[in-house]
């Protein structure tokens, strides 16, 4: 197996682990799902991270922070799916892509509006808009999309 292959092995048992459970792996979780040893899962954990766009370590430690779209850090950004509430999304546009990981099932996102702290809630099914509360939302993005690459290049 070459180290791209295990890469790649490593990045979709770290997603397919925040599917199912709603938190990331701890690297020894990982080394017995891929069949390495703990230290190996370890030092691929980063090596991992820096491979996808929006996956990253929490700064110091060994323990993974984010892997686009969830957040293995509570974020104000609540997914529930089959009325489960376990999983957070990095950001309200990640918290849409979410429904792709669920197909057929309907995906709900609760957040409080970070402009006037008011609840919104959204409920999406395969990409379709359900309903929502209120019934317009808006969203924004404060930074400009040429300054997204040097933001994201921070975290890794």
């Amino acid at each position: 197996m070459t180290d791209a292959d295990l890469i790649q092995r490593a990045y979709t048992t770290i997603q397919q682990h925040f599917i199912e459970t709603g938190r990331a792996p701890h690297f020894t979780e990982l080394a017995s799902n891929l069949g390495i040893t703990p230290d190996e899962a370890r030092s691929l954990q980063p090596v991992t991270a820096k491979s996808g766009v929006g996956c990253w370590m929490t700064p110091d430690t060994d323990y993974i922070g984010s892997w686009a779209p969830f957040s293995n850090v509570p974020t104000q950004y609540l997914v529930t799916v089959d009325d489960q509430q376990k999983w957070y999304a990095q950001c309200g546009l990640e918290a849409l892509g979410l429904c792709w990981l669920f197909p057929g099932k309907v995906v709900r996102i609760d957040a409080r509006c970070l402009d006037c702290g008011d609840i919104l809630m959204v409920r999406v099914k395969d990409g379709q808009l359900l309903d929502s509360n209120p019934e317009t939302i808006a969203g924004y993005i404060t930074l400009p999309l040429r300054q997204w690459a040097t933001v994201a290049n921070a975290f890794l």
